[in-house]
């Protein structure tokens, strides 16, 4: 079961890797007709109800493959101007067309409405003509949605007997809503579904007027000690994805370096060489929406005991870098986030079989940083091809945890900000060669990192 955002972004990346969209339609609405024919054979009359979109589209060529099969087939348009691909679809259907009041004069024997008029992409509740026809549509016994039912999670909505869904079931969807839910396959192959793409893009959460200072996300970044210009890259990644605040907390061998390193960072000195547990109250103290902790931090045994309590006292951690180790896990929307050698500190393999496992048994989510970038939160998987040879330079994991830091905080899911996280950063990688040359540096990749963001 899956969001339907979900839905909007496969359709984005199934035709950004090489799948034709009319191809699916046909697919989808030979499947549909197949299904109708086979579990509805003694029904005389099928009025598929459409709209314009492609959930109309799949009704046409299913209504088309009733038709031709001399079975008795009304098809009901509610609007005439049609998008491209179901104006397509709508040229295999030869067959009869009535009018709206149609459904005013139909007696509710051996009748099935196929309600094809909303699919999963739907804003707002339904306007005339279409809440009126979900109005008609739902004075009979025997209705059939195509893949969710109109007006789905809206408040006016068809109410059908049962609900044939494509792909995968959709978050919400159960027997109140959907009547008997039934799931088809329509040839979407792993290889595409589990590619990350042009339309994670839809997971970006777009800033609004009105907000106050905060209000769209505040991090913590928890590092520093061995290496003072990780926990600033984190931090300015955080930054550059709409972050409205971001804090880093850092050992006082770190402090001078990092407070000194950008102006918008705000530091806090911690009064020891590492990171220790003492560091807990301060860090509550601010309300944070997602804590980063490990970048720079060293393996301090102390550092490592302050990991576990900010796992066990907040909500949202990324876990990076030096603080990726084996912890007791309590499920709170963790992200763990390691490069190849320290993922063996959690005794995984770099395989998709292993992440999945590992993920699903702990309730995490784990993003394996590399050429292919392979997340899962153990339902799940994706991996991301984006990127440049380039982005092997020191720095650049950091900034990609600060990113999901920040994802995180402005309210998207781990799986959802890791993967989102890792198309963009490999976007801006691939910017940064073509404008900087082989030699570009991490910070070079916030400005693209903005900029790809800020064209969508």
């Amino acid at each position: 079961m899956r969001d339907i955002k979900e839905f909007q972004i496969l359709d984005i990346n199934a035709v950004h890797f090489g799948i034709d969209l009319f191809d699916l339609m046909l697919e989808a609405g030979n499947r549909l007709g197949d299904y109708i024919l086979k579990e509805h054979n003694n029904t005389d009359l099928f009025i598929f109800v459409c709209g314009k979109g492609n959930n109309a589209g799949d009704g046409f060529v299913a209504a088309s493959k009733l038709h031709k099969r001399g079975e008795n087939v009304i098809v009901i348009r509610a609007e005439k101007n049609l998008k491209n691909l179901s104006s397509e679809a709508l040229k295999l259907y030869e067959g009869i067309f009535e009018e709206l009041d149609f459904l005013d004069n139909v007696k509710d024997k051996s009748v099935l409405v196929i309600d094809c008029l909303f699919g999963s992409g739907i804003k707002g509740k339904p306007r005339d003509p279409y809440d009126i026809l979900i109005s008609k549509i739902n004075k009979f016994k025997n209705i059939l949605s195509v893949d969710v039912p109109s007006g789905f999670m809206t408040g006016t909505s068809v109410l059908p007997s049962q609900t044939v869904t494509f792909h995968d079931t959709k978050i919400g969807m159960n027997e109140n809503n959907c009547g008997k839910i039934v799931k088809i396959d329509i040839g979407i192959k792993p290889q595409i579904d589990e590619k990350c793409g042009p339309g994670e893009l839809l997971l970006f959460p777009k800033l609004v007027s009105g907000r106050h200072k905060g209000e769209n996300g505040k991090v913590a970044i928890v590092g520093g000690g061995e290496f003072a210009g990780a926990p600033s890259f984190a931090g300015l990644a955080s930054y550059r994805v709409g972050v409205d605040l971001v804090h880093l907390f850092v050992p006082s061998v770190s402090y001078p370096q990092v407070s000194s390193f950008a102006p918008e960072l705000l530091v806090h000195e911690i009064n020891s060489n590492v990171i220790t547990s003492d560091i807990i109250p301060q860090l509550k103290s601010y309300n944070f929406d997602c804590v980063v902790v490990g970048p720079g931090m060293g393996k301090s045994k102390h550092s490592l005991n302050a990991v576990q309590e900010i796992i066990n006292n907040f909500n949202n951690v990324v876990i990076d870098a030096d603080a990726i180790g084996s912890y007791d896990l309590n499920g709170n929307n963790i992200l763990f986030t390691p490069h190849a050698g320290e993922l063996k500190r959690l005794g995984l393999k770099p395989n998709r079989e292993s992440l999945i496992s590992y993920a699903n048994s702990n309730n995490v989510t784990i993003l394996l940083k590399g050429e292919i970038d392979m997340i899962s939160n153990g339902l799940f998987y994706k991996e991301n091809f984006t990127g440049h040879p380039r982005m092997a330079v020191g720095g650049t994991g950091d900034m990609l945890a600060g990113m999901c830091g920040g994802l995180i905080a402005r309210g998207l899911l781990p799986f959802e900000a890791a993967r989102l996280s890792t198309y963009v950063i490999g976007l801006a990688g691939e910017k940064c060669f073509r404008d900087n040359g082989p030699g570009f540096l991490p910070s070079d990749l916030g400005l693209s990192i903005s900029q790809i963001l800020g064209e969508i």
